[in-house]
């Protein structure tokens, strides 16, 4: 016996099958092609309060020492640890003094924003650098002025051979306010053609003194399933509002804007070669840059920084090149910060930097222990 549905119905029930059909489609397409963790709301605690920072009359914040925490944000979540110096890096034992230092100054980019600790860039090159000593000295939100004070800081227990400067968009601006992200910080001033440090020290927040929420339950049901599918969940991303989008980008910067900024770049090497080292300036691209397509490209404010830097006799690097080669997604779907693909193109292409750098101006290339898949 065979059913027959009435016309109308019969072609009700074809339309929702193909519908389906092309749901799951494009689901599987996402999973396998595009593949992204995504988060439900309520779970989300990326507060600039907490999540492992502290208030520092020096710097404005750093890292909590020993701090644990995981970190959720509309990306997923990922689990962060500090060592006993309040940075994202591992412990350095006694056998740190017989090896050259790799020092990493710069911010949420090398910090680990969004990534598992596998993931970073600075570990990856950690891998492939055993004679090496590589010190993770990043803390999300810093800018310039505040790396170069947690540099002066910091004391190395070995011959110092590099410093790498990842230097990010934002970075410019911050060197030139006295506040970021709602945080007080130090700033440094021209006076009488000399850097001059003022905001110190930084005034404590009552903010710094709540402590962080605690996580919230996840809520359950239909609404969390949904979430797992990662084709509903880039719908309403995008629905709910522009965290994704990309805007026109910045204006060219302004004369005198690059004034600090040069000065800090000027002061850090001068302070990296007094300590028997050489810097490397990174430049991380935006967002906007290497996904055009997506918003509009504004201008990449790595060409004024390449040649502030080739003026200043600094030796630096540009990923966006690397980057623009990918043909996978190398930045979050929401954000402006690098996913895992991200960091492994970053630490490849950083590699390739130091070796060519090293060879050319004599310094020892260390052997290579790994590779990246």
């Amino acid at each position: 016996m065979t059913l027959r549905l009435p016309g109308a119905w019969g072609g009700a029930v074809l339309a929702a099958a193909a519908l389906g059909g092309c749901l799951a489609l494009l689901e599987l397409g996402y999973q396998v092609l595009d593949p992204f963790p995504t988060a439900d709301p309520a779970e989300i605690n990326h507060t600039e309060y907490g999540n492992l920072s502290r208030w520092d009359p020096a710097l404005g914040w750093s890292g909590v020492p020993g701090g644990r925490a995981t970190l959720v944000t509309w990306n997923g979540s990922v689990h962060v640890a500090h060592n006993a110096a309040g940075f994202r890096d591992e412990e350095h034992g006694p056998g740190a003094a017989g090896r050259p230092a790799l020092v990493f100054l710069g911010d949420s980019f090398t910090w680990g924003y969004e990534v598992e600790v596998d993931a970073l860039f600075v570990n990856r090159l950690r891998a492939r650098l055993p004679d090496f000593e590589v010190f993770n000295l990043a803390h999300r939100g810093w800018g310039t002025d505040q790396q170069l004070l947690a540099f002066r800081r910091w004391r190395s227990p070995g011959p110092l051979h590099r410093v790498l400067l990842v230097f990010s968009e934002n970075d410019v601006a911050e060197n030139n306010a006295d506040t970021a992200y709602g945080k007080p910080k130090p700033r440094f001033e021209i006076v009488d053609g000399e850097l001059v440090l003022r905001g110190v020290p930084v005034p404590r927040l009552p903010a710094w003194d709540v402590p962080p929420a605690p996580p919230r339950l996840p809520r359950a049901g239909l609404w969390r399933m949904a979430r797992r599918s990662h084709l509903l969940a880039d719908v309403l991303m995008r629905l709910e509002g522009s965290r994704g989008a990309l805007d026109a980008g910045p204006e060219p910067f302004l004369p005198g804007e690059l004034e600090v900024t040069e000065r800090l770049l000027t002061a850090l090497d001068r302070e990296v070669a007094e300590r028997g080292g050489r810097l490397l300036v990174v430049f991380v691209p935006s967002k906007r840059e290497i996904e055009a397509g997506r918003g509009g490209r504004g201008p990449a404010y790595q060409a004024a920084l390449g040649q502030l830097c080739q003026e200043l006799g600094i030796e630096h690097v540009d990923l966006a090149p690397a980057f623009r080669r990918a043909w996978r997604r190398t930045y979050h779907r929401v954000g402006m910060h690098w996913n895992a693909r991200g960091h492994a193109l970053a630490a490849q292409a950083i590699h390739a930097a130091l070796h060519a750098r090293g060879g050319r101006r004599g310094y020892p290339v260390a052997r290579e222990a790994t590779r990246d898949p």
